[in-house]
């Protein structure tokens, strides 16, 4: 039952929250306080920069540059820099963090001249990049237990599994469950005050080879982890960031701005879709998958009111849309020709081109008389859709006329009121119509949750700003 389990909250701190002295005393502070009446789980990213580090030292070992040294050097300066300011050093702890970072400098090196020898892959580059969280988790729970508290590090390849998809691998949530209840539960049951620090990033394949989980990945870990832990324990993530939570529109964009309280995973999802990076997309997929409460808050004041918190509800008010967002930089593909009726497959084909091809496509739009699809992609994937189409046995024929706009964003109106209430798309036709912003496509997802507008760059910044003041700055 669900009265009977335990509350557990899972934290997940960012490189941003663990850059300085000040930053782990303002973890120890946290840790503390939500100690007093629940469990707490860690989920640790690599300390702020490191992993660009890594991704620069694999890079050059690969091309054997001459700096590889200077790279390793850095690395290991800069984590050992920090152990010194943060342990003192005739603590028991600090030898212990010392050797692990000399082993992990020193397997990094082994893995650098490993990597002249074979030929580059993804399942290497995964391990490289790895290293930057198996050091920090180690760091901070050691630093956790020299300031008294009860930690242990465990490294996530143990407990989390995925598919082999290295660089963006997507986690097999049965399997992880069950390594979660054979490895992780058990050392939980153990001791209601340890705390047990997880490597955010990566995870392992079938095969036992580390993989990356892509943009995000720290914050998707804590997601997989609560997943895998809520059949035992009543489960929350708090995602701390240097930011407060989900605004309503993009202060680099738009004049006025404020936090978004409660949110639905659902509307959450479409934001994050939409380029709000706050978290990623799939990340509060699993979150509701698992109906997992999640907070995001701000790292330098957690004991705020001002936060964001995502649960499965959708709250109906006057807030009919909660959001507007927008995509500055994209490029429009329209495929037209009136031979396209007849020639059953063109849209499958098309998608299974763009697909293969890592292609990702951020709006789709086909006019009633069914003779041309209009699709957006990202602003640097335009070149090689060009090439891809125009020498494709199939586009590439003369029936097919392909045009590309290079000079395109997308602005968007969200919230979970376009369910629910008429003349949210004619609202933005006219607001934007009445200051001569012309739409040159449209969209809305099957979830209907957004209502998307295709527009001219030029008037990316004007269209955010018109229609927040028609949605949201209404007094």
């Amino acid at each position: 039952m669900e009265s009977s389990k335990k509350s557990l909250v899972i934290m997940k701190f960012g490189g941003s929250c663990l850059q300085n002295k000040e930053s782990y005393l303002q973890i120890t502070n946290i840790v503390k306080e939500y100690m007093k009446s629940t469990r707490v789980l860690i989920v640790v990213s690599a300390i702020k920069g490191m992993t660009n580090k890594l991704i620069n030292f694999y890079e050059k070992s690969c091309s054997e540059e001459q700096d590889c040294d200077l790279i390793i050097e850095d690395i290991y300066n800069g984590h050992f820099q920090l152990i010194n300011k943060l342990f003192d050093v005739d603590s028991s702890e600090y030898g212990g963090v010392l050797e692990l970072l000399q082993k992990n400098i020193e397997d990094l090196k082994h893995l650098g001249s490993l990597i002249k020898l074979i030929r580059p892959s993804a399942d290497i580059y995964d391990l490289f990049v790895s290293y930057g969280e198996r050091l920090s988790t180690f760091i901070l729970s050691n630093y956790l237990s020299s300031k008294g508290y009860k930690s242990e590090p465990m490294l996530s390849d143990k407990i989390i599994r995925t598919d082999d998809n290295f660089g963006r691998a997507l986690p097999l949530l049965e399997e992880t469950e069950d390594l979660v209840k054979e490895k992780l539960i058990p050392i939980l049951m153990s001791d209601k005050n340890l705390i047990v620090c997880v490597s955010g990033y990566f995870g392992s394949t079938k095969d036992n080879k580390i993989s990356t989980l892509g943009r995000g990945g720290s914050d998707l870990s804590a997601a997989i982890i609560a997943y895998a832990l809520h059949s035992a324990y009543l489960c929350k993530i708090i995602y701390w960031k240097d930011v407060k939570g989900f605004l309503d529109a993009d202060p680099r964009v738009a004049e006025k701005t404020s936090l978004i309280k409660r949110i639905s995973y659902k509307e959450a999802k479409e934001l994050a879709f939409f380029g709000t990076k706050v978290l990623h997309p799939l990340c509060l997929d699993i979150n509701e998958k698992g109906e997992i409460p999640s907070e995001v808050r701000f790292f330098y004041e957690p004991e705020s009111e001002d936060f964001t918190m995502i649960t499965k509800e959708i709250v109906q008010d006057d807030n009919v849309i909660k959001a507007i967002t927008s995509m500055e930089k994209l490029s429009m593909v329209t495929i037209e020709g009136d031979t396209m009726i007849p020639l059953s497959g063109t849209a499958s084909k098309l998608f299974s081109l763009l697909g293969e091809n890592n292609i990702n496509i951020v709006f789709i739009s086909q006019s009633s008389s069914e003779n041309n699809i209009t699709f957006g992609i990202e602003y640097e994937d335009s070149m090689k859709v060009s090439f891809l189409l125009r020498n494709s046995n199939y586009f590439g024929e003369e029936w097919f006329k392909i045009k590309i706009d290079h000079e395109i964003s997308l602005v968007a109106v969200i919230g979970a009121g376009i369910l629910y209430t008429p003349g949210i798309a004619g609202k933005v036709f006219t607001s934007l119509g009445d200051n001569q912003i012309n739409i040159k496509a449209i969209a809305q997802g099957s979830s209907e949750l957004n209502f998307t507008a295709i527009i001219d760059r030029e008037n990316c910044r004007k269209a955010v700003n018109v229609l927040y003041n028609a949605f949201i700055n209404r007094k």
